[in-house]
């Protein structure tokens, strides 16, 4: 059993990454022209339509907040999504992630019960991640789903079984099970929600499908980490005025470090000769092609830096990346 001191700091660290949440939907903004509809969708504003509308939102926001699980309000919008008005499937799924934040640390709680996670452990075939190759890693990282009809526990079965309905993934954090929010589990959704909020749920869906970093080690290329910096930023000036902004620009300040620092097990020099990594460097490189971009044109700044030190990665190098973080933040909340 860990502490819960221990446990908090651990979903904190990760969350930081994966499921931000620093932006709270205190109200619900949607633009018609936004959402996808057709004249059936558009029928519901008649009168009858109208009282079958309001009493469908009215019974799915008290099912909010009374914090039925997230499991409850899936089962909820399934039934009646194509049955209320587009603003409010924008709202149904938005809220759905706020109640499935909000469950996160009980459900983690829960599989500390008991021996439910030695049972997770024997079924996922690699009982510690940190001592295996980061392509086992990312192989064996997630709880695989088919597994759920092995578990001989009843009360553990009933529990991830709810968990994973819950669109939730179980993600292997330093030998133990972790429910994440399982983003790509939601596009499911898709047709019925904003362009916005499918940008938004994009982005999230790169991480909750393959985490940007795990115990201090970067999970993903350079290349690919560039290439989210990139999906972040278009999202940003596309969205200006979006809620999740504010949100998605501190995710876009946590990727940028990695980008220009590497990770405590990752970082962007070789430890013997201090060297910028030549996997670095190309992707620098081809980052700075990028025409029109406040990432090529800060990486254009640092490799100028960069390039004056002799490609050497020392302390006068690394004094300069909270200013290029700084000045980023600064010119992307320009396009706001």
């Amino acid at each position: 059993m860990k502490s819960k001191t221990k446990f908090l700091l651990m979903i904190m660290v990760f969350i930081l990454i994966l499921t931000l949440s620093g932006c709270k939907y205190s109200n619900v903004q949607a633009n018609d022209e936004r959402v996808n509809s057709n004249s059936k969708e558009n029928s519901i504003r008649g009168k009858e339509g109208d009282n079958k509308n309001s009493d469908i939102m009215k019974d799915f926001r008290n099912m909010v907040e009374n914090n039925n699980e997230p499991v409850d309000l899936i089962n909820y919008i399934d039934e009646n999504i194509e049955k209320v008005l587009p603003e409010e499937r924008v709202e149904m799924i938005e809220k759905l992630e706020l109640i499935q934040e909000k469950y996160i640390e009980k459900y983690a709680s829960e599989l500390f019960a008991d021996d439910y996670q030695a049972e997770l452990l024997s079924l996922s075939e690699i009982p510690q991640l940190r001592s295996q190759s980061k392509e086992d890693i990312k192989e064996y990282l997630f709880f695989n789903e088919a597994n759920v009809e092995k578990i001989t526990n009843d009360n553990l079965k009933e529990l991830i079984s709810k968990i994973i309905q819950g669109k939730y993934r179980l993600i292997n954090l330093e030998g133990a099970f972790y429910p994440i929010i399982d983003y790509e589990a939601l596009k499911v959704y898709d047709k019925y929600i904003s362009d916005e909020l499918k940008d938004y749920i994009d982005i999230k869906a790169m991480d909750s499908n393959e985490p940007t970093i795990i115990d201090g080690s970067l999970m993903i290329s350079f290349d690919e980490l560039a290439e989210r910096l990139m999906a972040v930023e278009n999202y940003i000036k596309k969205h200006s005025e979006g809620i999740r902004c504010e949100e998605l620009l501190r995710l876009y300040g946590t990727y940028l470090i990695f980008y220009l620092e590497g990770a405590d097990n990752t970082p962007i020099y070789d430890e013997e000769t201090y060297k910028i990594k030549d996997e670095v460097l190309s992707s620098y490189k081809k980052t700075m092609k990028s025409k029109d971009t406040v990432l090529s044109y800060i990486i254009g700044k640092y490799m100028n830096i960069i390039e004056e030190n002799q490609f050497i990665i020392d302390e006068d190098i690394i004094s300069q990346i909270t200013v290029l973080h700084n000045e980023a933040i600064a010119k992307l909340e320009e396009c706001k």
